[in-house]
């Protein structure tokens, strides 16, 4: 019913369907609050912040189930299989890694707890988005609104991705593929590898790259690896270029909105890739 043309009281038509969609896709671009294009659409600020709630809960009922899905083993088969092509070695999921956002109106109560340690300069409060990344930039798992001052290994032991490779659902889903066990130089490895930076612990599913690298062997390596893992950082890069807001300080207190907000963005995004190709 939010999106059907009315006419008020006085007779006059309201903002119509085209006006109440548009205007938060153009407040997320440009990473600006709603009454920014209140003017322009010919809306009140109320109806302004009221078109992007409505946007962001009609993506979520009608796109969630199909986008923030878990992969499925066809899935994995797919993406192994993509990598394989484009990184030329079997076995590997994706990348993975974090990137934060500011957070301009953090509750005063709640800053000592959400500003950043690694920007010692600002010390600025701010969210942080955990995701795994593919070649094709899909985000395969995604989970936001933790507190800035967890660095990525914090954050790993509170995320959902470690509690699915702990629990063996992850494992399930690799077994029902049949892309492992699978070989490299002729050893055998039984899961499928993620890349990471070097923070993260050394877990037989984390890919790390060697910082010091001694022989040809290993700087050849430490150059794939690297390239490999940029994936996840060319996926944040196009998030962040389609949606300003992402990268802005966010302007709103409430986190369950931001996580809404947020939700769509991911949403889009992926719809996207999908259209991409």
């Amino acid at each position: 019913p939010f999106y059907i043309n009315t006419i008020d009281a006085a007779g006059k038509q309201g903002a119509s369907m085209e006006a109440r969609v548009l205007l938060p896709l153009k407040s997320y671009a440009y990473g600006v609050p709603p009454h920014t294009f209140t003017d322009y659409f010919q809306m009140s600020v109320d109806l302004a912040k009221e078109c992007c709630r409505n946007f962001d809960r009609t993506l979520k009922e009608l796109y969630a189930e199909e986008y923030l899905r878990l992969p499925t083993s066809q899935d994995i088969k797919s993406i192994t299989r993509l990598h394989e092509e484009k990184h030329g070695i079997p076995g590997m999921f994706g990348s993975l890694d974090c990137m934060h956002t500011p957070w301009k109106n953090c509750p005063k109560a709640w800053q000592g707890s959400y500003v950043s340690g690694h920007d010692s300069k600002k010390r600025s409060p701010s969210l942080v988005l955990e995701a795994v990344a593919d070649y094709n930039m899909w985000f395969w798992h995604a989970s936001f609104g933790y507190a800035g001052s967890l660095n990525d290994l914090n954050i790993l032991d509170l995320s959902p991705f470690l509690e699915s490779l702990l629990d063996g659902t992850f494992h399930n889903l690799e077994t029902q593929s049949r892309r492992v066990p699978y070989a490299i130089n002729g050893e055998i490895f039984r899961f499928l590898h993620v890349m990471v930076d070097g923070i993260y612990p050394m877990y037989s599913r984390f890919v790390r790259t060697i910082h010091e690298p001694v022989t040809d062997e290993e700087t050849l390596f430490a150059k794939w690896q690297e390239d490999a893992r940029k994936d996840v950082e060319r996926a944040f890069g196009n998030l962040q270029a389609k949606f300003q807001l992402t990268c802005r300080p966010i302007m709103q207190h409430d986190l369950i909105r931001i996580a809404d907000t947020f939700t769509a963005f991911f949403l889009i995004h992926k719809i996207f890739v999908l259209g991409r190709g």
